[in-house]
């Protein structure tokens, strides 16, 4: 799924701790139900096999909505399932090396905290770039 701009209304990113009895599944429903228009997998506490298994249930739900789901840090888990796209930081793979195994249409976000190396990024054709930084 190329990046349309109504995916860029509202941004969702997964967070266990505010589950509250919930399922992660059903929080991302009820987040797509309000109008969520993009989601993020990012669960840092998972890995493996249940990683892949709430990844594929939450690709279920937003194939279901037509919402782009992205993979936090994990391009090959991205790969693997067929998410829509990456996020990476600035200590995980390069937005060029996930663009080369994810393909032309991927979404590809970076997280960026130096000015400097948004210039590097620009190469890569990526979609967003979170910036992670003050202003003085």
């Amino acid at each position: 799924m190329s990046l349309k701009l109504e995916n860029c209304l509202l941004y969702a990113v997964t967070d266990t701790s505010w589950l509250r009895g919930r399922t992660l599944a059903q929080q991302v429903e009820e987040a797509l139900r309000g109008g969520v228009t993009m989601v993020q997998l990012r669960e840092k506490e998972l890995q493996g096999e249940a990683l892949e298994q709430e990844a594929r249930e939450i690709l279920a739900l937003c194939r279901q909505y037509g919402v782009p789901l992205l993979i936090n840090d994990d391009v090959m888990l991205a790969k693997k399932i067929g998410a829509d796209g990456v996020h990476v930081g600035q200590d995980d793979m390069s937005a060029a090396k996930a663009r080369e195994l994810l393909g032309e249409d991927a979404i590809i976000g970076v997280t960026s905290s130096k000015r400097s190396s948004i210039w590097l990024i620009r190469s890569s054709r990526f979609f967003f770039i979170i910036a992670k930084f003050g202003f003085r």
